[in-house]
């Protein structure tokens, strides 16, 4: 086993959930049971459930692996696991390194529409004039006006978990001169960021949609400079010459990704990713519920399914 094969299984954790009563058309070609990622992220957990719910009751064994967002799609690739119906396009890098090993194909989106990006509340406005154009959060008053106390004269920027890369790295690329506080988790990061709005305290950080915080009018996303591909590949591009990443991220949907050596090996499985559709809001509301109601994503999933059959059924028939 090579030592960057070990590094990807460190730190993956699995459940596996036996198979309800088959009634579809198909059959598992073998007992294995179909491996999936799951990361304690509220939208891709619950994505990832929904499929794992209708391919066991298409008569599979399911087993959820735990693991880190970003080691996942080296996973993938190493076979350590099958599938990954979540894939945001805004990973480009990391889905572009996956499909280039040769050992990962993309089965289709799932159907819902993404964005990301550096995100404030709407009181922010108030305290940089200019917003949302990201230049002005270079002036000085800006940056004096959205720091504290403990981010010693820089703007507070709430970080992101280490999973996640891509914002900091952006703020950074644009010279924005900031402090980064880390959170130690996604629902960290919105807990930390809720409690800012509510003793509206100047702070700037990351955010995403479909959500139901960062997609309310609580808040606005930094309208930063458009998204090319070269503003990715060469430090050239942009306002930085010595960085990547000086742009917005890409928009775009959700990717359903398979190892090879799977969908080889259980094509019935993998019929059934390749038509897996769940729209924006369906997602939006299903974060909610795990995030304000305090549902677990395997709970919610179970219940899309049950209220869903008649859409379901079509994907395993």
């Amino acid at each position: 086993m090579s030592a960057k094969r070990l590094l990807t299984l460190v730190g993956l954790t699995a459940l596996t959930v036996v198979p309800a009563s088959a009634f579809a058309a198909g059959k598992p070609q073998s007992d294995d049971p179909v491996r999936l990622a799951v990361f304690n992220i509220p939208d891709a957990d619950f994505i990832t459930n929904v499929l794992g719910q209708v391919l066991s009751k298409a008569g599979y064994q399911v087993e959820y692996v735990k693991t880190d967002y970003s080691a996942h799609f080296t996973a993938l690739e190493f076979g350590d696991i099958d599938a990954s119906p979540a894939a945001w396009s805004s990973v480009k890098e990391q889905i572009d390194k996956a499909l280039a090993s040769g050992e990962v194909e993309k089965l289709g989106e799932v159907g819902v529409r993404v964005k990301e990006g550096l995100w404030y509340p709407s009181y922010v406005a108030d305290l940089c004039p200019g917003l949302p154009n990201w230049e002005a959060l270079t002036k000085p008053d800006c940056v004096k006006a959205l720091s504290t106390p403990e981010t010693a004269g820089k703007i507070n920027f709430l970080g992101v978990p280490a999973d996640i890369i891509g914002p900091v790295e952006t703020a950074q690329a644009l010279k924005l001169d900031i402090h980064v506080t880390p959170p130690g988790s996604l629902g960290t990061m919105i807990a930390t960021m809720q409690g800012d709005i509510q003793k509206k305290v100047p702070v700037i950080g990351y955010g995403f949609v479909p959500h139901w915080l960062y997609g309310s009018d609580t808040g606005s996303f930094i309208e930063l400079p458009a998204f090319e591909q070269a503003c990715y590949d060469d430090p050239a591009w942009g306002s930085n010459p010595d960085a990547t990443r000086d742009c917005a991220p890409p928009e775009g949907s959700v990717f359903k990704l398979v190892n090879k050596g799977f969908e080889t090996k259980e094509p019935y499985a993998t019929e059934i990713m390749k038509k897996l559709s769940l729209n924006t809001d369906e997602v939006a509301a299903a974060i909610k519920l795990q995030e304000v109601d305090g549902q677990a994503a395997d709970a919610v999933a179970s219940d899309w399914v049950a209220k869903n059959e008649s859409v379901w059924a079509g994907w395993i028939n």
